[in-house]
């Protein structure tokens, strides 16, 4: 939160604490309500509290409250979204984070009321998860594509641009992919290449429906099945997995087979999460993770975890290296 080497910004870190709850509060209703998709061209607050049928004086103070956070402009008595707030939190926009966001905040504060007496050993109430319900796929693909969309295939095209085997790569695989935004992407940067998609069966199911309802089921190969048993096919150039071997029963087996997969010359790219500091760091994701740790899912990769795992695995070199994003700093490993 505040380095060693500015213990005098302690305080007002401090303070600022107390109003980052009441920004998230904010932003929340603002999405749940649809504040970002009201009229481009500007509106008064009497119009945006008669679209969504709110009390007109304290819409006011709500609408004050965005333009002080920066996501709204008001000239004249009269409220428009920023630019960039509306591309991250409209609907409509095809970069909106919304879902995503919505879906974050409650993973990540979901039992803050009961810290201390979770930390007492009180029970987690952990959810149990269908994966057979397609409406849990419909929620959890949506969410992911929010996210890809608006921050995360940016950030990993950058990695796979930086590859030198990229230019000549002939066949992609993308494990456990969780929505079709990089495939997508880099189908369309790249349209002579073979793009296969690896996922849960109900996750691909859903995936391969999105793209049929588009019209793209001919632009991406999705392959349904479990990274802990399944085969991932073969003759792969690039094998790509961000945020998804969390779950592996034995990591250097899954390796073992992702590098039984690549073509000869071919590399394996992770874009995971590194922490340092005995798990003290990097904040975003000690922190950002910590209710999900306490109901029992700490899963987070120490810096180096899948490295040695790759190594184990058979790999003969594996170069790493980190990655400044915005949401927060990633660790790469590359495995040859």
């Amino acid at each position: 939160m505040v380095s060693a080497a500015e213990p005098g910004r302690l305080g007002a870190a401090l303070f600022d604490l107390v109003q980052a709850p009441i920004r998230w509060q904010v932003v929340r209703t603002a999405i749940v309500l649809g504040v970002f998709d009201l009229p481009a061209e500007g509106f008064p607050a009497a119009e945006a509290a008669a679209r969504l049928g709110l009390d007109a004086g304290r819409t006011a103070l709500f609408l004050d409250a965005l333009a002080a956070m920066g996501l709204m402009e008001k000239t004249g008595g009269l409220y428009r979204a920023t630019a960039e707030a509306a591309a991250f939190l409209s609907a409509a926009s095809p970069t909106s984070l919304a879902r995503s966001l919505l879906q974050l905040g409650g993973l990540r504060h979901a039992g803050l009321e009961r810290l201390p007496d979770l930390l007492r050993g009180e029970a987690a109430a952990r959810a149990d998860l269908d994966l057979a319900d397609p409406e849990f796929w419909r929620r959890a693909v949506a969410s992911l594509r929010s996210f890809h969309r608006g921050l995360g295939c940016g950030a990993m095209l950058e990695v796979l641009d930086s590859l030198p085997e990229w230019p000549g790569a002939r066949r992609f695989l993308d494990i456990g992919a969780g929505s079709e935004t990089l495939c997508l992407a880099v189908k369309a940067r790249r349209p002579e290449i073979d793009v296969t998609l690896f996922d849960l069966p109900g996750g691909a199911a859903r995936i391969a429906a999105d793209l049929a309802a588009a019209g793209r089921a001919d632009a991406v190969a999705v392959r349904p099945g479990n990274y802990n048993a399944d085969d991932f096919g073969e003759g792969h150039d690039v094998i790509w997995a961000s945020m998804t071997l969390y779950y592996a029963d034995d990591l250097a087996e899954v390796l073992r087979r992702v590098r039984r997969a690549l073509a000869p010359g071919g590399v394996f790219v992770s874009f995971h999460e590194g922490l340092t500091g005995e798990r003290t760091a990097p904040e975003t994701h000690v922190i950002g993770r910590l209710m999900p740790a306490l109901r029992g899912q700490d899963v987070s990769f120490d810096r180096g975890r899948i490295a040695e795992a790759a190594r184990s695995a058979g790999f003969r070199r594996v170069d790493s290296r980190a990655v400044d994003t915005a949401f927060g700093p990633m660790w790469v490993d590359c495995a040859r």
